[in-house]
């Protein structure tokens, strides 16, 4: 594992700002789990920099920034408050301040403004004293793309979901669940890039060669995907939910399936498939570093080649035909790993690059 060079701690309050906060998703809570008590945090939303002028903070934890710059429908008061925004950071820089940065993904969700969201990545790359990513090729992406330093970047893995839902000792506790077919999830936004439309359509193929099998369809669609979702609910082998799952419902579903459906196009920090490993499912999805590196060596059997167009079906006709005692430890090297990125060793280990950023 590869950390950011340490430097003189911080010395008497460590008052943090970290922004954008996250309201329904626990990985800043999971993050922030260990830190030492004398960590005083606020969280705030994607404007929340003006706290600068009327709180003193020793660290800045900066998350998604393609939710604080290039997101409006203007260019040009997007360009200036990107410009106000800098104008904070680097004052706050100059009085002393430390900024950490933590890389979740390569490109913005939602595309508005490409070159203002660049800039200010640029603009961070040269203000952090610290970049965390989540895996070598997040590291690699911000050198190559970027011109990052290595010596600022520190790779640590993206925390399981150990103890977020219910408790470490129910989740690990979690046997193969009993059923008469293999049953496939895909939870999350029903984003094109995730590949729903993919999965919509081997489906429709395993159903129409009666091949047995059930697939849960559960995230947030839109109301473009009105035909998609049709097809998905017309098939007697899926179980379509395109409601907000409730928190106390998402162990029961993880813990009914036996395998995950990741058929992403594109790869950068995926929180699901880690919650789904977390639950003791391996991952279906192409063969790309991306997901090789955030997933177990054992299941890696289970990756397809991106550029098959048969791919995703035979894995999951694979899967089908899987023996109980060979998905048994697939599971067991999925509870392995969430283990090995455990949220209190995570922790742990962000609290020091926190204490001491470069």
């Amino acid at each position: 594992m590869q950390n950011a060079a340490a430097a003189k701690p911080l010395i008497e309050q460590k008052k943090m700002l970290c922004l954008p906060s996250t309201g329904g998703n626990p990985y800043q809570a999971l993050l922030y789990s260990k830190l030492p008590g004398d960590f005083d945090t606020d969280f705030a939303g994607p404007g929340g920099l003006d706290r600068l002028r009327t709180t003193d903070y020793d660290v800045i934890h900066v998350h998604w920034d393609d939710r604080m710059f290039g997101r409006g429908e203007d260019t040009a008061e997007d360009e200036t408050a990107l410009d106000e925004s800098l104008k904070e950071l680097r004052a706050f820089k100059r009085h002393g301040g430390r900024i950490v940065w933590t890389i979740h993904n390569d490109a913005p969700h939602k595309e508005r403004n490409q070159a203002i969201f660049e800039r200010g990545r640029r603009a961070l790359v040269d203000l952090a004293d610290a970049i965390h990513v989540h895996a070598d090729h997040a590291a690699d992406h911000m050198v190559e793309t970027y011109g990052a330093k290595r010596s600022k970047i520190a790779v640590i893995p993206h925390p399981s979901y150990l103890g977020a839902y219910e408790t470490s000792k129910k989740t690990l506790a979690r046997g193969l669940r009993k059923s008469d077919v293999r049953e496939f999830l895909f939870f999350g936004m029903f984003r094109g890039p995730k590949g729903v439309h993919a999965i919509q359509d081997v489906a429709a193929k395993l159903t129409r060669r009666e091949v047995p099998f059930h697939l849960r369809m559960y995230g947030k669609a839109f109301s473009s995907q009105a035909r998609l979702l049709r097809r998905l609910d017309a098939n007697p082998n899926v179980d379509l939910r395109t409601d907000r799952i409730p928190d106390d419902e998402i162990p029961d579903i993880f813990g009914a399936s036996h395998v995950f459906l990741a058929p992403y196009q594109s790869l950068f920090t995926s929180g699901s498939v880690m919650l789904a490993l977390t639950f003791g499912l391996p991952i279906i999805g192409p063969n790309i570093r991306e997901l090789r590196e955030t997933t177990p060596e054992a299941c890696h059997h289970l990756l397809y080649d991106p550029a098959s167009p048969r791919g995703l079906i035979r894995s999951m006709l694979q899967f089908i035909e899987m023996p109980d005692m060979e998905l048994r430890k697939a599971r067991k090297a999925c509870f392995d790993f969430a283990k090995d990125r455990n949220p209190s060793k995570i922790s742990t280990e962000i609290a020091e690059l926190l204490q001491a950023a470069q």
